[in-house]
């Protein structure tokens, strides 16, 4: 069966701009939420040229190889892949992250936990002991660790082809120096020692996960969305945990679904943690939760 053609394969006219637009009018024609943008990211990828270059040499020569490539992943992006998952990669704070079947593709409403970790990270020069519980990619760590040069960080994941991404993701990101990575269900492989305890834990209602967006649904790893029947048992379990991982006056923040932000509240509280505060996204949804142990 011959290959179904997003962007032109044959003729004497493949050049950049005639494959650029054409895959700009894929995307909008398929109603994709930013189609100028996949359609951009994708060329400049595959393609191997600049954005500049999209408007300088709009009649640069594609080899056939070239434009097959790009018509293969514009193909993906179609039936549901997300930029991040075809490239292989994903940017997120400063780092550029790769990412894998095996992780969580790290979302901008993310970065909120590691602004909010700053935030209370304070002076810059703070000498702290990080620890990030489901660490995936190493995203949250990693972006903790890239502003705070004092620090060091230590990442536990239960998956260890997740825990090999994050490694690697250190060593490209020239923090390898200053992280560890641990197999491990949340903090049980760890010391009350830590200054600050971080996690995107999964989060989603079991029942609902079919209802997911497809890029989320049909490519994120289930062990990284799961939350059990009601979307909490993460939550029991990391906040059961704090009393034995933070030192006394340490900090513990946690990304929440904003419609489960009472409820994440209440677990907490009863395993005697006190909320310490709260920051929004950009979207203006509640996303991260700071607590610290009751008693301090």
């Amino acid at each position: 069966m011959p290959e179904r053609e997003v962007v032109p394969l044959a003729g004497d006219d493949i050049d950049l701009a005639t494959l650029y637009n054409a895959l700009k009018r894929a995307f909008r024609e398929a109603g994709l939420a930013t189609p100028d943008l996949d359609a951009r990211l994708l060329v400049t990828e595959t393609l191997d040229v600049t954005t500049a270059q999209l408007v300088a040499n709009p009649r640069l020569p594609i080899p056939l190889d070239q434009a097959r490539e790009l018509n293969e992943r514009a193909l993906q992006r179609l039936a549901g892949r997300s930029i991040g998952r075809i490239l292989g990669r994903r940017a997120f704070w400063s780092l550029d992250l790769r990412i894998s079947p095996a992780t969580l593709e790290p979302r901008p409403e993310t970065e909120t936990v590691v602004e909010l970790a700053l935030a209370l990270l304070q002076p810059v020069d703070v000498r702290a002991l990080v620890a990030d519980l489901g660490v995936g990619t190493g995203a949250i760590l990693l972006a903790i660790l890239s502003e705070r040069l004092n620090a060091f960080g230590v990442g536990i994941d239960i998956s260890e082809e997740a825990l090999r991404e994050a490694v690697r993701n250190a060593d490209r990101n020239n923090l390898a120096d200053r992280t560890v990575f641990v197999a491990g269900n949340f903090g049980a492989p760890l010391g009350r020692m830590f200054d600050l305890v971080v996690s995107n834990p999964p989060y989603i209602a079991s029942n609902v996960i079919g209802d997911l967006d497809p890029t989320v649904r049909d490519h994120d790893p289930r062990l990284a969305l799961d939350g059990g029947p009601d979307g909490l048992d993460a939550y029991r379990v990391v906040f059961a945990q704090a009393r034995s991982v933070l030192k006394p006056e340490g900090t513990l923040i946690v990304e929440i679904d904003p419609a489960a932000q009472a409820d994440v509240v209440a677990v907490g509280e009863s395993r005697g943690l006190t909320i310490l505060t709260l920051a929004h996204d950009l979207n203006g949804d509640a996303r991260a939760l700071a607590f610290r142990a009751s008693d301090v």
